[in-house]
């Protein structure tokens, strides 16, 4: 997911977003939080860690900016990226020069659904 998000920024002439293992962390507990609640969105009530905030803090992310992609129900992760890129505010997100570094989840629910997260930063 990383490689290809990169390549749609190189495509669009900006630098490649460098794979922080925080946020990797952080989009992995938010894939694995919507596969148990059985819901896509940002913001999760009553999960351990409900918003995107909560979930940098968790990990240890000191950020001065962030932003957030979910998706579910697609069948591979250049099928998300592609949904992504074909959606305002989410191709917004990728294409945003202010953010810096990227983090990706994928978790599956019980009948095999696929849940992704991209979460993107800029450290303090």
């Amino acid at each position: 997911m990383v490689g290809l998000t990169n390549a749609e920024r190189s495509q669009a002439g900006l630098p490649a977003f460098a794979a922080s293992p925080l946020l990797m962390q952080a989009a992995q507990i938010h894939a694995n939080q919507m596969v148990a609640s059985g819901q896509m969105a940002h913001v999760l009530p009553g999960a351990q860690y409900p918003a995107p905030e909560d979930r940098l803090t968790a990990v240890g992310y000191q950020w001065q900016a962030y932003a957030e992609n979910v998706a579910y129900g697609q069948s591979s992760p250049a099928s998300a990226l592609d949904s992504w890129m074909h959606s305002s505010g989410h191709r917004a997100n990728i294409l945003n020069a202010g953010l810096t570094e990227l983090g990706t989840g994928f978790a599956r629910d019980a009948s095999g659904r696929a849940y992704y997260v991209q979460v993107f930063g800029r450290p303090r």
